[in-house]
């Protein structure tokens, strides 16, 4: 069996060769593209701010372990506060008595001793703002914690708002602490 071509071998055909694509063709897929990224870019920001609040959280767990550290190794007790988007971490003013006074404590008489003792309990009992640290992604419920030189952290628990709720995460204890 033999076929035939349907055409004549005389018959010549032009074959338009192109270089490009037409604007009409690159219009089309640029809507296209466009229509696919507004439906997904809300998906990709979402995403995002929650891979963000999730490491600001980690930090917030780190920032307690490091001062529990501190608290313990180095004797002194820190209060933290966590109030709107900020962590302040304060600490017990404790000044040097040759800071204070011009001169030597001994040679203070006993009555300016006891006249001085509540000014200076005074500022031993005034908190000092040591650190603040500002969040992007975390609103706190306003909390006040004590991290011990035991090591303790109490309350053990924080919280954040999400949306409409409100959020806890536990604080781990650095040390194992026998009841």
């Amino acid at each position: 069996m033999m076929y035939r071509s349907k055409t004549s071998p005389t018959k010549q055909y032009l074959i338009k060769s192109t270089q490009g694509f037409s604007l009409i063709e690159l219009m089309v897929v640029m809507a296209i593209m466009a229509v696919v990224m507004s439906l997904s870019g809300g998906l990709f920001q979402q995403s995002i701010n929650q891979q963000e609040r999730h490491v600001e959280l980690e930090k917030v767990r780190q920032l307690f372990k490091q001062l529990t550290y501190k608290a313990y190794y180095q004797g002194n007790a820190h209060d933290v506060r966590l109030e709107e988007n900020k962590l302040l971490v304060y600490i017990k003013n404790k000044p040097n008595l040759l800071g204070i006074y011009d001169e030597e404590p001994e040679s203070f008489s006993i009555s300016e001793n006891e006249a001085n003792s509540k000014e200076l309990e005074a500022l031993e009992n005034e908190m000092v703002l040591v650190q603040e640290i500002t969040f992007n992604q975390l609103l706190f419920v306003a909390q006040d914690f004590n991290v011990t030189t035991k090591g303790i952290v109490s309350p053990n628990l924080f919280s954040i708002f999400t949306g409409d709720n409100t959020r806890s995460f536990p604080l781990s204890s650095v040390f194992a602490i026998d009841e």
